[in-house]
Parts: C-alpha cells; structure tokens; sequence
C-alpha cells in the first residue's frame, strides 16, 4: 500500500513538471506566476539574513557622496559576522532587486529601498515579521496536523502572547512599534468614517497605550474617554504619562486608563459606545463571542449606547474588486492563522458571532472606509 502511495505521488509529481515546463515554453501567465512565488521564497531568505545580522544598519547612509556612503564587503563581514563570502552571495541577490548597490567589485551601497529600511518605525515592523511570522510560517502544516491553534503555536511551543511575555523588553517594545505603524492611518480613518459627535463617552476595550482615545480626544473637544486593557499594560502607560511634560500630561485630561479584562463583564455603565478596535481578528469564533458577550452589561444601562466593533470586512466570493485589492487582506488572514490562530471575517461571519453571543444583539449600521475597513455598529433590542 506505501508503495502504491509512493508510486502515485511521484507520478503526480511528475505530471506537474510536465505542465509547469510546457507551461514555461509557452510563456504563459501561470509559468511567470509560479515561478515569482519560488523566487519570492529565496529573496525572502536573503532579506531576513540581511535583516537579522544588522547589514542595513551597517552600512552608512549619511556619506556625501555614494563612495564615501560604500563599505568593501570584506569590512561589513566583520561588522555583521557573516564569512565575506557567504555575505557577497546574499548581497549580490539582494542587489538584484534593487536592494542595495554594488558601485565596485565588492563594494556596496544603500539604494533609497534599501535605505528606508533604517528607519525605526520601518525597521520595527520588519522585525517583527522576521522574527516571529517568517519563522512561525514555516510551521503552518505541522500546526495544521497536530491540532494546534496556531503555527506559533507550534514553532515555540507556546501561544504568541505568552512567548512575548518572556522575550527581552526591546523585543516586546519592537512588537508595540511594529503595530503602532500598522494603525496609524487605521485610527484616522476611524475618526473620519464614524459620527464621534453624537457620543459623549467612549470606552476603548483593549486600547494598550490609548492611541486611539487620545487622537479621539484631539479632534473632538467634548469627548470623554476610557482605555481598557490588562493590569500591567494600565500600569505602564500611568507611569509613563507621570513622566511627561506638563504640555504633554494635557493631551490626557480626558483619557482615563483603566484596568479590564477582555473577557470580564463590563463594569462601565456611563459609556455611550464601547469600542472592540481590531480585538477580533485575533481570535477564534468562540474567544470572539466571549468578548462580545462581555460588553453587553455595559449596554444595558443606555438604550442607546452602542458596541462598534472595528475590524476589516473580508470581502465575499466573487466579488468585484481586484485580484490584487484582495490578496492583501487574505495576506493578512494567513498572517492571523499564523500568529494567533485568529481570522479576518466576513460581514456575515461577524453578525454569526454577534447572534451566537446574544440573540437581543442586532447590526444597527456599517460604516465603510478605506482598504476594507469598517465599524459595525451594534446595538441591544429592548
């Protein structure tokens, strides 16, 4: 029987070297596809070498001419510990895509690509996908066979927020770093798309460092608002306010930290909205329904307070955007099903959750911005 099996897995390899090298001669769309993936695989080693070993910060970038701004593969080694040769191999591939320059026989330079990889808030977001996804990824099928929750899971042997709760400090802050980037442009979309004005408080479940509230506050001077997140997250951000200037302790008079548990009650009674900002995705179906589920104490005192749930629409099967629009959301969802065992869901997916949690909870309205982003409004039937 393992013979058989053998045997007919090779012919099916086989069969498609066969159709991957017709599919080449004839020089068409689905042989270049195929072959940008396998390429993609070996450019993402070298850059993650490169990234990892410090070779971009290494070499200068503030010479005043592109000699002075060079450095002798030979020199870097020494800087990066990597055998020069071994280091002249991964450069000259990372040059072929335009990261990096070779201006003379073993001698390089950043290109503005690769320069913009020194940058802090950049550098932090490489590094989080370098050394946690890229690596977890890799354990995607083990995790799958073994009934993991997630590839991390499986690569670390624990689940991705424990793991960072033992890692070094600078590796926790690059981590902070690496998502304040990613929700930058996220918080002013939310603070143009949704009716701030006809709320008076507002509670941020999960809010970490406040910067959605704080930016809330900026815009709308009458907004009073609460961010929730774990005892030790709560604690860090009073003493690091108690640091700052007079100036800068202002921009918190309205901004209240509080300590909360995703999953405990709400003990809140005086919010007019309670925000899940991107708290879902990060979660199974049964995790979400438990948060969700948590809140509703909290809407039960106003008949017209609300829970917004704040998280990127997963478009619907055959839908009318772009190939490309689409793939990178779906990029993200695998990144979830890496990271945390989490999703990116669709709108019916999220009204499943929101039924499964109460049946009194209803979508009360949707609120579209950019890049599939979205609030979902929900609301309690009296």
């Amino acid at each position: 029987m393992a013979e058989k099996s053998l045997e007919s897995r090779a012919s099916s390899i086989k069969q498609l070297a066969s159709e991957v090298q017709n599919a080449r001669e004839n020089g068409s769309e689905d042989s270049e596809a195929f072959e940008k993936l396998i390429d993609a695989l070996d450019d993402m080693r070298a850059d993650l070498t490169a990234f990892l070993h410090d070779v971009f910060q290494h070499l200068p970038t503030n010479g005043k001419d592109t000699a002075s701004a060079s450095t002798h593969v030979k020199d870097l080694s020494k800087l990066v510990k990597i055998p020069a040769d071994i280091l002249l191999r991964i450069m000259r591939l990372l040059t072929a895509n335009k990261i990096f320059l070779e201006i003379d026989k073993e001698v390089f330079c950043h290109t503005p690509l690769s320069a913009g990889m020194v940058d802090e808030m950049v550098s932090a977001r490489l590094g989080s996908l370098f050394n946690g996804v890229f690596k977890a990824s890799s354990s995607l099928s083990d995790a799958i066979d073994a009934g993991k929750r997630s590839a991390w899971e499986a690569r670390f042997g624990m689940p991705m927020y424990e793991y960072f709760e033992k890692i070094p400090k600078s590796d926790r802050e690059r981590m902070a770093k690496s998502m304040a980037i990613s929700s930058i442009e996220e918080i002013e979309d939310l603070s143009v798309i949704f009716p701030w004005e006809k709320f008076n408080n507002i509670v941020d479940i999960g809010g970490s460092a406040g910067h959605l509230v704080v930016h809330l506050v900026k815009k709308f001077p009458h907004l009073q608002t609460v961010s929730q997140d774990l005892p030790e997250v709560t604690a860090d951000q009073i003493r690091r306010i108690a640091s700052l200037s007079p100036t800068e302790k202002a921009l918190y008079d309205r901004v209240e930290f509080e300590s909360h548990d995703n999953y405990t009650p709400q003990t809140r009674t005086d919010a007019d909205a309670f925000m899940l900002r991107r708290c879902l995705h990060n979660n199974p179906d049964d995790d979400c329904i438990r948060m969700i589920k948590a809140v509703i104490p909290g809407l039960e005192h106003k008949p017209k307070a609300r829970l917004l749930i704040n998280e990127k629409l997963m478009p619907v099967w055959n839908s009318s955007d772009t190939r490309y629009k689409t793939k990178i959301l779906r990029r993200e969802d695998i990144a979830m099903m890496i990271s945390v065992g989490g999703k990116e869901r669709t709108l019916e997916e999220f009204a499943g959750l929101i039924r499964g949690a109460d049946k009194k909870l209803e979508i009360s309205e949707v609120y579209y911005g950019k890049n599939y982003f979205s609030v979902i409004s929900v609301r309690l039937a009296r």
